[in-house]
């Protein structure tokens, strides 16, 4: 079993890294409109506003299209993805880009973010890449939620790059809920480009990923033990 084993992962480290967009919005392509619950791809909480690039100032990314304003107005609002697809043994990235509002003063903006799942996953391999202040996410077997990410955006802010990946060890679906909060002033943390990708693993993650099915069958055989006592 080891050799196999051994030689399926020299298989797959042969294989070159493919990655393949498995969700994008960009909101390029929303109808603009004040406080909507219309956002394809999501389920809207309140209320949202899809603005066009350079309304009362706000900048989108580039400069250019539509981003999503997360405080409507009047609303304070949140967006859950549908659920995402993904397979298992893939690399998968989510990536997404926020800035602050500058149309109005203080207090500052508040951002929250939550990866979820619609059934517990296994999760051999957890990175965040960038943007991320603090901790957030973790490894380990029955995973449904990794918590709500939280952070305090100044006003003017500009745009910054938010990614991070992981690795599951078996198929499911993922969730991605973005959510403004604090002063209900019709201007919230700005959200555009979200983008989740689906990869082959480097080699590196490959070793991690084989430590990682191996966690999962020592936690089933412990479920198991625990039964039959």
């Amino acid at each position: 079993m080891r050799i196999l084993t051994a030689l399926a992962a020299a298989a797959v480290m042969a294989m070159p890294a493919s990655a393949v967009t498995i969700f994008s919005q960009n909101f390029d392509t929303v109808p603009r409109a004040n406080n909507t619950t219309n956002v394809p791809g999501f389920t809207v909480t309140g209320g949202v506003d899809v603005i066009s690039n350079g309304t009362a100032g706000v900048l989108c990314v580039g400069a250019a299209g539509r981003c999503l304003d997360l405080v409507g107005s009047p609303n304070v609002g949140s967006i859950t993805s549908d659920p995402i697809a993904f397979n298992a043994g893939r690399v998968i990235t989510v990536s997404f880009a926020v800035s602050g509002n500058p149309r109005a003063g203080t207090p500052a903006d508040i951002f929250n973010f939550a990866l979820g799942f619609t059934d517990p996953e296994n999760i051999a391999v957890f990175t965040l890449i960038s943007g991320f202040q603090g901790s957030y996410g973790s490894t380990g077997p029955g995973i449904s939620t990794m918590g709500t990410y939280t952070e305090s955006l100044v006003r003017n802010r500009p745009f910054v790059n938010y990614a991070l990946s992981f690795i599951p060890t078996s198929a499911g679906s993922l969730l991605l809920t973005f959510g403004g909060a604090g002063p209900n002033d019709s201007a919230g943390p700005i959200i555009d480009n979200i983008l989740v990708d689906s990869a082959v693993p480097e080699p590196a993650s490959w070793l991690m990923l084989i430590a990682g099915f191996g966690m999962v069958g020592v936690a089933a055989r412990r479920r198991r033990s625990s039964v039959a006592a």
